[in-house]
């Protein structure tokens, strides 16, 4: 292996280096979402589901039948807010999520459990 050879990969690591240490850092407060923003985003959503099935394929998805015109639906969670709570839902209960609040009620048989995202001050 020639200098040259050596050389070239040194300056490759070096830039990949400066890269990760000095450019994500100084660009990741912009690459997340601020948790004001992600609250508004969050009481957009609205489901309102009596749970027969629930999918963990790729996105987290809740299937059963809507709770006021009794046809069957979806409802699927695109920021993984729900998923972070999946082992507590189950077929037979109802998950409800209304537009404008920023929890949601997995309603149970014998108890209802609430999950509110919030923004914690640094």
């Amino acid at each position: 292996m020639s200098n040259y050879n050596v050389n070239r990969e040194m300056a490759g690591v070096a830039i990949i280096s400066v890269v990760f240490i000095f450019i994500l850092p100084t660009l990741s407060p912009y690459l997340t979402e601020d948790c004001k923003t992600k609250i508004e985003r969050i009481k957009k959503e609205e489901c309102k589901i009596k749970i027969e099935k629930i999918d963990h394929t790729g996105t987290f998805k809740l299937i059963g039948t809507d709770m006021e015109t009794f046809q069957p639906c979806e409802c699927n969670d695109g920021n993984r807010w729900w998923s972070f709570y999946k082992k507590e839902f189950e077929p037979g209960d109802y998950f409800i999520k209304n537009k404008g609040e920023p929890y949601y009620k997995i309603i149970k048989k014998d108890t209802v459990i609430i999950h509110e995202e919030k923004c914690y001050s640094k």
